[in-house]
This record gives C-alpha cells, structure tokens and sequence, in this order.
C-alpha cells in the first residue's frame, strides 16, 4: 500500500471513529433523559432499555412512560437524532468496509494494467536489502522494473520507498506470480532471494516462460552457483565473494574504489558504466570509431572498450577500429547519453 492509500485509510477510519462517538454520546444522553423521566420509580437498567429500543426503533413495550408533555418532546427529539446518529455510524462503517476494499483493488488493477503495458522491463525477485539496491538502480537509471515480494514488511517497504514501481505480493517461484509480471515481454530477471532451492525453482520457470530472458541470481554457495547456471541462469552473483573482491580492493586500491563509488552516489551526473550492442544492419556498423564522435550524445560519454563477436575485449581501442556488425560498445556516461547512442545504433543503415 503506498502513502496515498494509507493517507485514504486513515480518513475513514477517523471518520468510523467519530462516528462511534457521537453515537456513543447520543445513547448516554437518552439514558439520562429516560432516567429523569423515570424518577426513583424505575432503575437505571430501565433506562437503558428505553435508550435501546428508542434508539433502533423497535417498539417494545414501554417500560417508563412517556405520556407527559416532557416525556413526549424528549422521546421525539432522542428518536430524530439517534436514528440519524445511528444511520451515519452504519453508513461510515459500511464505507470503510467498502472502500478500504475498492481501493486496494483499485491500486493493484491500475498497477497490472501499467505491468501488460512494459516491454523489455526487468522483474526482480526479493525486495531484500539487495534486491532493495538492485531496484535503486534500475530506477536511478531509468529503467522499467517490476518487484516481486513474499514477505509482508518488505512488500509494504518496498512499496513506500518505490511508489512508482510495480509490486506484486506473491512467490516468485509460481508462475502465476511470474506472468502477471510480464515474464515473457520481459528483457530480463534478477533472482535477489536468500533460498537457492526457491532461486533455482525460479531459474527453470522463468527459462521456460520466456526462453529469450536474461536470467541473474543471487547464490550463497558454489554448489548452489554452479545449479543455477545448469538450470539456466545467465549470471550468478554470490555476495560472500562480491564482498571479498571488495574488502581487498578497499586495502590495494582505495582510489579506484572510491571512484567508482563517487561516480554511482553521484546525483547530479549520474554516471554509469553501459553496453551498446551493434546489430547487422545498424548505422553504426562498417564506420571507424572515429566517426562516431561520442561527444554529440551527450557531454562525458566515452568509449573504455569494445567486446567483439569472439567475445574478446578491446581497452581503449584505436580510432581507426571498425565497428563491426554483433560487437558491443562499452561506454561511460549518464543514461540519456548513453539512450541516445543506443537509438543511433538500433537505426537502420542509410
């Protein structure tokens, strides 16, 4: 539930409260009323049974009368304001009831509509603290993303600090939970839960949903690496080692760590190390490096290497090098440089 449909909770529950409450104050004053006009002749459980059937219009019989001038004036005037008291409460709860229950139906429809709608998005699967940070940067990139959440706390988490992103309360290892999420228009899927038994569920059925996706997943293990990557994973992380890589670099290389950690927190530019793919047929292929001129797309892009279709990388590679048809560029720079370099390439050749 995000702020605004908490926001409309509250509301109603307010008013159910407030509702009680003058209800509440309307029956004591009829018992008071009825107890005066009682005198020491009739108990206070007399009163109250007066208050009671006044106050739902029953008709019972009368057990104080109320034949005087007072008796008549004051049953007249308990019985307009408790049954309004008495219909505004019903009325109140009945709209808590009913809209608290249209809104959350109205939230998840408009949110699966916006899901049908993706193409090429990312789904990631665990809103834990890494699948947390995974999002963080689909979103800081610009990137289309669903959640996939279990957990109650993370799901509401996650959807306070993403209420732009698509959240779906479910198991990502069901494929029901899998196709609302668009798994066969889907670019790609990251597997962030802490079980390798439910990430490699995960792994086979979204494999066999969309046979074209980018599969990532999260191991604790090596054991549990190497099942995933027979099951069909593209990529398997395992933060233990991610970790260790880190810790040492933190002790050899503290000025490129905090580079690149300089260059991910920064807000303002927001740069990021990107691939641009150079299919058969883009306007890009056949054309020397030189020609590209990076610096049109946008201020800061660079060029730091070339993956050729052998899969061997190029650092830094000459000016001259060719573009070759099912190479990949891998630059540096903010997301709308690097889009713009992307749309260049997915043109066709004049």
């Amino acid at each position: 539930m995000n702020r605004s449909d908490e926001a409309e909770i509250r509301i109603l529950q307010r008013r159910v409260r407030n509702a009680a409450l003058l209800l509440l104050v309307v029956f004591a004053i009829g018992i008071g009323g009825f107890h005066l006009l009682g005198g020491s002749e009739h108990t206070w459980l007399d009163a109250v049974f007066m208050a009671t059937i006044t106050l739902t219009t029953t008709g019972m019989r009368e057990v104080i009368p109320t034949t005087s001038v007072a008796g008549e004036l004051f049953t007249t005037g308990f019985l307009l304001f408790g049954a309004t008291a008495a219909v505004y409460t019903l009325s109140t709860i009945t709209a808590f009831i009913v809209e608290g229950d249209l809104t959350q139906g109205f939230r998840r429809r408009r949110m699966q509509k916006s899901v049908d709608k993706m193409q090429g998005h990312y789904i990631v699967c665990g809103a834990g603290q890494t699948g947390s940070t995974v999002l963080r940067e689909l979103v800081s990139t610009q990137r289309a993303c669903v959640a996939i959440e279990v957990n109650d706390q993370r799901f509401a988490a996650i959807q306070d600090e993403f209420p732009s992103v698509p959240a779906l309360h479910g198991d990502c290892s069901d494929d029901e939970t899998l196709n609302a999420a668009g798994i066969a228009r889907a670019g790609g899927i990251v597997i962030c839960t802490d079980d390798d038994k439910n990430a490699l569920v995960t792994t086979v059925l979204a494999r066999q949903l969309n046979p074209g996706i980018r599969i990532v997943a999260r191991a604790t293990t090596d054991k549990a690496a190497a099942r995933l990557r027979q099951a069909g994973a593209d990529g398997v992380v395992a933060p233990a080692q991610i970790g260790g890589m880190r810790l040492a670099s933190e002790l050899v290389r503290p000025g490129v760590v905090t580079f690149l950690d300089q260059m991910l927190r920064d807000t303002n530019r927001n740069l990021r190390i990107e691939e641009v793919s150079v299919a058969a047929g883009s306007a890009l292929a056949g054309r020397p490096l030189s020609s590209l001129k990076l610096h049109e797309y946008g201020s800061g892009l660079l060029l730091l290497a070339m993956r050729t279709t052998d899969g061997e990388y190029r650092f830094n590679p000459p000016a001259d090098t060719p573009v070759t048809p099912g190479c990949h560029l891998i630059t540096m720079g903010d997301p709308s440089s690097v889009d713009s370099l992307r749309t260049e390439s997915e043109k066709g050749r004049a």
